[in-house]
């Protein structure tokens, strides 16, 4: 009996982005289905399941060049026709695929999309009108969930994002210590980056993983930074981030030299087109005391819940999905607002209190019971909801009545 085909158009997941990390899960784990990805951002020819990376992982399904338009979207109808698709689903943001999505007709496939919100007023303008043309819209955040209902009156399903918890997983107390002992940081100079082993031993690790992005608001993330450092002598922070970026929106280097950070700030030394090899993600986790996002608001998160599976509490902005993944599961705190503004497509967004954000770590960092707690719940959490076989239940149950429906 031949298998059911299941397509996803979304991020290449050659590429090191949320979107290509859930796509290639759900891709890999999902059972009982011939897979394939349409990757919007994969330039070459097609590419059968078998695609190893260096670390071993491997692609359980076929990857699929792009063509001539942005997303692929000359080549989704004929794609879906000429391969025999059954279930057709983007994981993207809306406003990417609003108006030309309108106009494509993708029968007899059932189609489903899996889509964030992140703004606490409404989804990007006119972006509704994508929920109303999928026959299945899934939203990643129950805050979504909500606010489509309030707001467009349209019943959509949720599955959050998934998080593997044999691959982020807290360390024990002795050999954190070594790792932090071990690990090379990197420090911005005359932009280049100068390793330093071991500069994070004895020192009360400021977690950072987000891109240089206008909505990961990070000018902030250093101005909270500058008033936590007379306050905790041994505090700095660490980032995930490449200050080299080539999409990047602040000088990074500048804001270092700004607000007199010197000697404070350490990087992994990633590389925004390259990233790390999935299993090293976690030791960049385990070298943290606490993970701060000084984000204007997310459609999920899937850092927050990365770093609660290694066990490493969370501080992050009280806006958007904050409240669903740290404060309901008791795994950090939220930082308060300092007011709102309108960004691109009508989407409010939140702007963190940076005095909030120094009293709250400083609280932390004082407080070692409510860290361990924190810690504790955020892997207990993770485990009960956002681990991937939870999770592949979900959508294994959805595929299986998108079929029957």
């Amino acid at each position: 009996m031949n298998k059911p085909k299941l397509m996803m158009l979304s991020d290449s997941c050659t590429t090191c982005t949320g979107y290509s990390n859930q796509t290639m899960n759900i891709l890999n784990r999902l059972k009982g289905f011939e897979k394939h990805e349409q990757a919007h951002n994969y330039v070459g020819q097609d590419i059968q399941p078998g695609l190893t990376f260096k670390d071993g992982t491997k692609l359980d399904f076929w990857l699929h060049g792009t063509g001539t338009k942005p997303y692929s979207q000359d080549l989704l109808v004929p794609r879906i026709r000429e391969l025999g698709i059954d279930i057709f689903g983007i994981l993207l943001d809306s406003f990417m695929t609003y108006p030309w999505l309108l106009n494509l007709d993708f029968a007899p496939a059932k189609t489903f999309f899996y889509f964030p919100t992140d703004g606490e007023n409404a989804m990007p303008q006119g972006c509704d009108s994508i929920l109303r043309k999928v026959h299945y819209p899934i939203c990643m955040s129950k805050f979504g969930q909500e606010q489509v209902k309030r707001e467009y009156n349209i019943n959509v399903d949720h599955i959050p994002h998934g998080v593997d918890s044999k691959q982020f997983f807290p360390l024990k107390k002795e050999d954190k210590k070594k790792l932090k002992e071990n690990t090379t940081a990197y420090i911005l100079s005359n932009n280049s980056m100068i390793p330093i082993k071991g500069a994070l031993e004895n020192k009360f690790v400021i977690g950072v993983v987000a891109r240089n992005q206008g909505r990961k608001m990070l000018d902030r993330t250093f101005k909270a930074m500058s008033l936590i450092k007379p306050l905790i002598p041994e505090a700095v922070l660490y980032m995930h981030t490449d200050p080299s970026d080539s999409a990047g929106v602040h000088n990074i280097q500048q804001l270092i030299k700004d607000y007199h950070l010197e000697n404070r700030v350490f990087f992994s030394g990633m590389n925004f087109y390259k990233g790390f090899e999935h299993k090293q993600m976690n030791s960049v986790y385990s070298v943290m005391d606490l993970f701060f996002l000084s984000t204007s608001g997310e459609g999920f998160g899937i850092p927050i819940i990365e770093a609660m599976s290694a066990g490493i509490p969370v501080v992050a902005t009280d806006y958007t999905t904050t409240k669903e993944l740290v404060t309901d599961n008791e795994c950090g705190i939220a930082i308060k607002l300092n007011t709102t503004i309108l960004g691109n497509w009508n989407v409010e967004r939140g702007v963190m209190d940076i005095q909030d954000a120094s009293d709250v770590i400083v609280k932390l960092y004082q407080d070692k019971k409510l860290l361990k707690k924190y810690s504790k719940n955020g892997r207990k959490a993770v485990l009960k909801i956002y681990d991937w076989p939870v999770v592949m239940k979900l959508w294994q149950n959805k595929f299986k009545q998108m079929l029957e429906d």
